[in-house]
């Protein structure tokens, strides 16, 4: 039996110690599962799905969890290499990107960029949800949540247990564990550290179990 995690730093165990410390590990032991983690620090989610489409393509894990990242990253691919950009204005582009990635972190203040952004995630998450109903899964949100349902009206989708309430920003990982007394291990980022990772993994897997019983 097999557990795939996919997602960005968190998911990845950054200031745990790693992915054998992260959340994915503790649950992979619970079950007796064998643990592949092919989560990359600072990706974009479209990142994540194309990693995850790619892993499909020639394997059939038995469960997946997915910790999805924030809306505003990206991945651009330049000269045959690939860079996941964020909004901070410190990430590394290649000379030929540097001037493009100025205008693009200037740009994410605007708030219809940030509503676009948001709308397409929600959308891209939901097409591979419905891509996965042969797959027992579980997503999460690591920081941002959905809002644009209630701000726009628009309908909220049933994922079916599939997905930790995304449009709650509570059930968000990191203030999940900021609510339940924990604190990032760098005050300047928002990675938590292995008490925590232990913690989060003791909240998804009775979430798991329920999934893994209902498609068995």
């Amino acid at each position: 039996m097999k557990l795939y995690v996919n997602g960005d730093s968190h998911s990845a165990g950054h200031d745990a110690g790693g992915p054998e410390f992260a959340y994915g590990k503790h649950i992979a032991n619970s079950l007796n599962f064998e643990y592949v983690c092919d989560a990359v620090a600072g990706c974009s989610n479209d990142s994540i799905v194309d990693r995850t489409l790619k892993y499909l393509g020639s394997n059939t894990p038995d469960f997946i969890i997915i910790g999805w990242s924030t809306w505003e990253r990206e991945t651009w691919y330049y000269a045959n290499e690939e860079y996941n950009i964020t909004a901070s204005g410190a990430d590394t582009v290649h000379p030929d990107l540097e001037d493009k990635y100025k205008r693009w972190v200037i740009d994410q203040s605007e708030p219809e960029v940030q509503w676009h952004k948001e709308f397409t995630t929600h959308d891209k998450i939901w097409n591979l949800h419905s891509q996965l109903k042969h797959i027992p899964h579980l997503f999460f949100n690591c920081y941002s949540h959905f809002f644009y349902t209630e701000r726009q009206n628009r309908p909220k989708y049933d994922w079916s247990n599939s997905y930790i309430d995304p449009y709650n920003q509570n059930m968000t990982y990191y203030f999940w564990l900021k609510q339940q007394g924990f604190r990032p291990s760098n005050p300047k980022y928002y990675h938590y550290g292995a008490d925590a990772h232990r913690a989060w993994a003791e909240f998804l897997l009775p979430k798991v179990q329920i999934l893994l019983t209902q498609n068995g």
